[in-house]
Formats: C-alpha cells, structure tokens, sequence
C-alpha cells in the first residue's frame, strides 16, 4: 500500500498548491491548461489502446458497459452529489484521469503481487504536477480526487495482491487498453472537442472481465468438442 499512500499524498499536495495559485491563473490559461491536458491525454490513450488481445471483447464490454452506465444514470447522479457538495466537475475529470491510466493498472498488479512500488512512485510524481495545474483550471474538485485514488487503487492492489496470479495476461491487455479508450474519450472532453458522461463508461471495466471469462470457456467448450 506504500505506492498507492504515496499517489494519494502527491495528489493532495499537488492539488493544494495548485489551489494557492489558482487566483493568480487567468481564465483564459485556465482554459488553455485544460486544452493542453486533453492534448496530452489523448496522447497517452492512444499508446495505451495499441495493443489489444482481443478487440471483440473490448468492443462487446464498451457497448453493454456505456448501455449499463447510461442506464443507472451513473453520471448524472454523481454529478448532482458532487454539485451538492460544491466540488464539480473537476472531481470526476481529475478521478478518472488519475484512476484509470495503464500505470495504475500495471502498478498496482507490481504492488499487490511483488510488493513493489516502483511505477506507482513513478505515477505519483506525474499526478504531483498535474494536479498542481488541474486544480488551478478546475478547482477544489480534483483535491477531492485523492480520496479515490486512496480507495481505488487500493482496492486494485489488494484484488491483485488476493488473485493477481490467477488474472490472465491478456485479460490485463484488454483492461489497460479499454483504460485508453475511457481516457481518449475524457482527453475530448478536455479539449473541448466532444463531451462525454465519462462514469456512464466506467461499468465497460467490470464488464470486460466478465467477456474475458465467457470467451474463454468458449474457447474450451469448442476445444473440448475437437472442433
């Protein structure tokens, strides 16, 4: 838990200076900040979403996952409690760019299964600076993010550290690259180019393993039958 208390702890701080300095922030850097951030998410999505061990899966998750998240309004009703609680929207753009990344993902699998930190200090000291400069576009939100980067990463770091052996390879292929497509949809939104409902897309990452499960008995049906 090392690497996840320290991710939390950058988070925080990163998000408070940014915080001291936001009144000093012109609205239009704050729009260009956020511009620059899509940018460089997209990036990133589009590295993590080049390798993909089994695209159907991928696919058959994002559209019963969306459909689900859509559904149970999901987006909705968490933007009207973060409204309540005066903190919105940065809370969830901030909360899903840190949480959903494909170093969360592979660093939290070091952790849970090696004890090892190594990415996740890596994450953290990149989540240090881009909470520094979300905080100043977006507000005390992202602060509030590092409540679930405590949970969710932990959370992800003990589910490894119980049945990470037994998680398929390419089970967290899929999962790191999903985490793009989610990412490339927030760094839209970010942009300004196209907005999403960003948490209706979340249910695609509980989704997937399900896919991922079915696939393979499939897979060992037609194998057991010699077809």
């Amino acid at each position: 838990m090392l690497g996840t208390l320290f991710n939390t702890a950058a988070v925080a701080l990163g998000s408070t200076i940014g915080l001291l300095f936001r009144r000093h922030i012109t609205s239009a850097n704050q729009t260009q900040i956020l511009t620059v951030f899509g940018l460089f998410t997209i990036a990133l999505s589009i590295d993590m979403m080049s390798k993909m061990a089994s695209p159907i899966d991928v696919f058959i998750a994002l559209i019963i996952g969306s459909v689900l998240g859509q559904t149970l309004s999901l987006h909705s009703r968490l933007s009207a409690f973060t409204s309540k609680l005066n903190i919105g929207t940065g809370f969830i753009k901030a909360s899903v760019l840190f949480c959903v990344g494909g170093l969360t993902i592979i660093g939290c699998m070091e952790e849970g299964l090696s004890s090892n930190y190594r990415l996740l200090y890596i994450k953290g000291i990149m989540d240090l600076i881009s909470s520094v400069f979300l905080a100043a576009a977006l507000g005390r939100g992202v602060l509030f993010s590092a409540l679930v980067v405590l949970i969710f990463q932990g959370s992800l770091s003990f589910l490894f550290f119980s049945i990470g052996s037994s998680i398929p390879a390419d089970l967290i292929i899929d999962l790191t690259a999903t985490g793009g497509i989610l990412l490339l949809a927030l760094g839209l939104d970010l942009s300004n180019i196209k907005k999403f409902n960003i948490i209706d897309l979340l249910p695609t990452l509980v989704i997937l393993p399900i896919i991922n499960l079915l696939h393979s008995l499939i897979k060992l049906s037609i194998n057991g039958f010699g077809i």
